[in-house]
């Protein structure tokens, strides 16, 4: 099979599905470009392009396929940790942990409003894990916390402060995605 791009020949050069020839000839083939037709010469020349075109395999596939397996496991694990964890435990890292949590999510407030002073698009995905971290901490603050004066502190903390600080993060993080 031979088809032309523009004034070229090309021989054996087909799409999986259709030929080059039924796509490129006539009105679209007479459209392409010389640079097109020179840059398509270079790639089967250099041996990049086998004398078929083939859709490229999308990550988003493999990705999906991770995400629904994570899911999968993680459920059947959440059940042996409820079955299985102590109701008390002694950490020995306390400080350390709460110190973690709240510098990072320190970091990820910090990054989402350099970033979105600089109209840069990440800002979604800093303002996205800076509340996702939020909520983390809201939650931990009041699953963890003694009965009494402890547990009603971190409960107002978490409905006056962390959670409604968590909606805004995640309101400009739906914005900046929609706004690119």
């Amino acid at each position: 099979m031979t088809t032309t791009l523009g004034n070229r020949p090309y021989k054996h050069l087909a799409h999986p599905t259709a030929p080059v020839a039924d796509t490129l000839d006539g009105k679209l083939g007479d459209a392409i470009d010389d640079r097109v037709a020179d840059a398509l010469e270079d790639y089967i020349a250099e041996g990049r392009l086998d004398g078929r075109i083939r859709p490229r395999r999308s990550p988003v596939g493999l990705a999906t396929a991770v995400a629904a397996g994570v899911a999968a496991v993680l459920l059947p694990w959440c059940l042996i940790l409820a079955a299985t964890l102590p109701s008390t435990y002694q950490a020995g890292h306390w400080k350390l942990t709460w110190i973690g949590l709240d510098c990072g999510t320190a970091i990820a407030a910090g990054l989402t409003a350099y970033l979105l002073h600089k109209r840069n698009r990440y800002a979604a995905l800093t303002a996205m894990a800076a509340g996702t971290l939020l909520t983390a901490d809201a939650w931990f603050d009041v699953s963890t916390a003694s009965a009494g004066f402890d547990r009603t502190l971190s409960l107002t903390e978490a409905l006056l402060l962390e959670l409604p600080l968590a909606v805004c993060a995640f309101v400009v993080a739906a914005r900046e995605l929609k706004r690119r």
